[in-house]
């Protein structure tokens, strides 16, 4: 009976009676309280040492993106470079052209009828003609380069904004990396200090064991002071031995039964 599997229009009718009976902004906020409940619990039980690797993780796949805007950048300043030399190319044939239709007004300024140029000569109205197509091509080289310019100033822009941009990003980027180094030295110093919160001493039987050699310590002076009492109680210090024998030191102790005996009969 334990291989019995639930239909899943169960799950879907439980699931309708929920939120028919709770509402769906209620129903939402259960999940959504429950599902941060659970990503909170997952992140209290993740290793702090795991964490500082995803970070680092986090830091390295930031390195690519980091070379790519770089290089983003760099094909930017070409760009601005490049577009540089046209204004300044345009601007010099500009004034060449300037130049040059300066020289017809001068001579169209005259009465004369043929003009010569180069050493060729050219009638008044191929003058006029040659001047005002010149004119043209003068005015419509100019609206260029005025668009150029236009472009020039908004691509130096964006090249600023996106240096400003990147400069502002690499500099938080090299600040995490330095509080990556920062957080594993204080992490280290974190599980140092757990090492040592972990030794575990028996206090008790230290104390058991000080108490004991203080007892063996304290007998052994008793015993001392007892063998020092015993050696003076003795009568002083003996120079020589005594060679006596044993009649004569109890004679002197007791008196000699000789003695006694004599005096108890004085008329033998």
């Amino acid at each position: 009976m334990f291989g019995y599997k639930v239909p899943w229009w169960v799950f879907a009718v439980g699931g309708a009676v929920v939120v028919g009976s709770l509402g769906i902004t209620t129903t939402w906020s259960y999940i959504k309280t429950g599902w941060r409940g659970v990503g909170k619990a997952i992140r209290e039980a993740t290793p702090i040492s795991f964490d500082l690797e995803r970070l680092n993780n986090e830091l390295k796949d930031i390195e690519p993106e980091i070379r790519r805007n770089l290089a983003v950048i760099a094909q930017m300043e070409v760009d601005v470079e490049n577009l540089e030399e046209q204004i300044a190319k345009l601007e010099k044939e500009q004034n060449q052209a300037f130049a040059e239709m300066k020289k017809l007004r001068e001579a169209l300024g005259t009465n004369a009828q043929t003009f010569q140029f180069a050493g060729k000569e050219y009638r008044r109205f191929e003058v006029e003609s040659d001047l005002s197509r010149r004119l043209e091509v003068y005015k419509a080289r100019q609206a260029e380069l005025e668009v150029k310019k236009q472009v020039l100033e908004e691509r130096r822009r964006n090249l600023e904004l996106a240096q400003r941009k990147l400069t502002e990003y690499r500099q938080r980027y090299d600040q995490l990396l330095v509080q990556l180094d920062s957080l594993r030295a204080q992490h280290r110093t974190l599980e140092m200090a757990k090492q040592v919160g972990s030794v575990k001493l028996d206090e008790s039987r230290l104390g058991v064991a000080e108490q004991l050699a203080k007892e063996i310590e304290s007998r052994i002076r008793v015993g001392q002071r007892l063998l020092e009492v015993s050696e003076m109680s003795g009568g002083g210090i003996r120079l020589e031995a005594d060679s006596r024998s044993a009649a004569e030191r109890f004679d002197e102790l007791f008196g000699s039964p000789a003695g006694e005996q004599a005096a108890e009969d004085p008329g033998t």
